[in-house]
């Protein structure tokens, strides 16, 4: 009979090795978990494994940025995708997973599925994946394109004709009532989703304190100004725990199509490789064409695509 539990911090290697055959890759998850427990994003209560007759069969772990207590995803999902069991075995290693973050007070987790699979989850049996996010109550909130700067593909688009004001010059509300502007008509379906949820000042508000959590200096925060002194729109870069990202950027509704974007990537872009933070990458939903366009301008090379999954922790778990 199956179980399902937290691994004690000696079990790292039994850990990483679930599901993977090749000790390089092996080797890559442990790394990344030994990371991610030093800088605050994982605890090894927080990682699960489903044993079955003294064999460790399934593993999934819970991640968080380094500034909160609580997890915001579940990550290095791995059981047997091609056992007839798997399914099975994945719902039982989920089910307890879910209820541990009920018990923490946690409200929504989320899970992201990686095409090509990429290191260092290797998501590998995508379709599987798919079916028992689905009969766990997981939804697709949004797909992205997921794209990362490499230097020499092309020049950083200099500002032309623009003036920047820092966070740091310009104060916490100033900078939210800008992220509330830039996001009127956004193709991002996850803005749209939250201004629905929380209004258009609430959405700008979450989205500030949610990149607050990652690391940044308030000077790479910065609004552009044109000649008449009109803010023409806004970039925000930081660094998560694993890379340098340009966490949002948006042009004022009013100032579209006139190329700002480009100088507005080219700015962050600019701001994250001079304070030698790399790599830097950064996702745009797949319907904001505009976007994944500059980035490919701006020499970003699309690397993979992104499905985002959701689900609220209070709902009752599917037995």
């Amino acid at each position: 009979m199956a179980a399902v539990r937290p691994i004690r911090p000696e079990e790292i290697d039994d850990f990483a090795g679930v599901g993977n055959s090749d000790p390089a890759r092996v080797q890559e998850v442990k790394r990344y978990v030994e990371k991610m427990i030093a800088v605050g994003s994982m605890r090894p209560e927080w990682c699960f494994v489903i044993e079955e007759a003294n064999r460790l069969r399934g593993r999934v772990a819970f991640w968080t940025l380094p500034k909160l207590d609580k997890p915001l995803d579940l990550v290095l999902l791995d059981i047997p995708w091609d056992s007839e069991d798997s399914l099975s075995l994945g719902k039982e290693l989920l089910q307890t997973a879910l209820e541990a973050l009920r018990g923490m007070g946690v409200k929504e987790v989320g899970h992201v599925l990686d095409t090509p699979p990429l290191a260092p989850q290797w998501q590998t049996f995508p379709t599987e994946r798919r079916e028992l996010l689905r009969e766990m109550g997981f939804r697709l909130e949004r797909e992205t394109c997921r794209f990362e700067w490499k230097p020499g593909i092309a020049d950083i688009p200099v500002p032309a004709g623009l003036s920047f004001r820092s966070l740091a010059e310009v104060g916490n509300e100033v900078f939210i009532e800008a992220v509330m502007r830039v996001s009127e008509g956004t193709l991002d379906r996850r803005i749209l989703h939250d201004s629905e949820r929380l209004g258009a000042r609430g959405q700008a508000l979450e989205l500030f304190q949610d990149l607050q959590q990652l690391v940044y200096d308030p000077h790479w925060w910065q609004l552009a100004y044109n000649q008449d002194d009109e803010c023409i729109g806004l970039v925000m870069p930081a660094k998560s725990p694993a890379f340098a990202t340009i966490g949002y950027i948006g042009v004022m509704p009013e100032q579209r199509g006139r190329g700002y974007i480009h100088q507005l990537l080219g700015r962050g872009t600019d701001i994250l490789l001079k304070a030698g933070v790399t790599p830097i990458r950064a996702d745009t939903d797949v319907h904001n064409e505009p976007m994944a366009n500059a980035f490919r301008r701006a020499g970003y090379i699309q690397f993979a695509t992104r499905s985002e999954y959701g689900r609220n922790i209070h709902i009752e778990i599917p037995r």
